[in-house]
């Protein structure tokens, strides 16, 4: 939904970022209500992602048992409406004025109807995480490696091994020094005399 108010309003030759800036409104006031992507920006977007993500978590919950079809979809666009006049036409409209003024309503709407279209979808996603979560743990991924070279007869094993050998500690000894060469006497210089 977000990704439709960005792409409608860049068709439009907009910013993208007007409707989260106007609803950064609510918490920055007047002048988070520029083009581009500023500071306030983030809040307009968290608050569009927690509003929407909290009503997905309500709307499954209480559909948990249906099975996806017409009816569900039809339910789940008169959600997205009832939200888009909730959140826009009551809150918003008593919390911050300016969101009243200038929001641009049509792309609203068809986002919200956009948005419970996709609420209806999430039968679909829940049969697929039933269905990997009844299947348990995939066998393959504790199978040993047989790609993987034998490292048995070299000494070495897995670091995790608990039959690895531990390797002797590193002695704390200094360098050896290192001999001078002496230079022959024709190099010598004479400071060096």
């Amino acid at each position: 939904m977000i990704g439709w108010w960005l792409m409608g309003e860049m068709l439009q030759r907009r910013s993208p970022w007007t409707i989260p800036n106007l609803l950064a409104t609510t918490f920055y006031g007047e002048r988070a209500y520029r083009p581009g992507f500023i500071v306030p920006t983030w809040a307009g977007l968290a608050e569009a992602f927690a509003v929407y993500c909290a009503a997905g978590i309500l709307f499954a919950v209480a559909g948990r048992e249906r099975k996806g079809g017409w009816l569900l979809l039809l339910v789940g666009v008169a959600a997205g409406l009832s939200l888009d006049w909730f959140n826009f036409g009551v809150v918003l409209k008593r919390l911050n004025p300016l969101v009243q003024i200038y929001s641009p309503d049509q792309l609203i709407a068809v986002s919200h109807l956009l948005y419970g279209a996709a609420l209806a979808s999430y039968p679909g996603f829940a049969r697929q995480l039933q269905s990997v979560g009844e299947s348990g743990p995939d066998p393959d991924l504790n199978a040993p490696d047989l790609n993987a070279p034998d490292l048995s007869a070299s000494g070495f094993s897995a670091p995790n091994d608990p039959g690895a050998p531990v390797p002797p500690p590193i002695p704390d000894t200094a360098a050896p020094e290192l001999p001078v060469p002496e230079r022959p006497a024709s190099e010598q210089s004479a400071s060096d005399q």
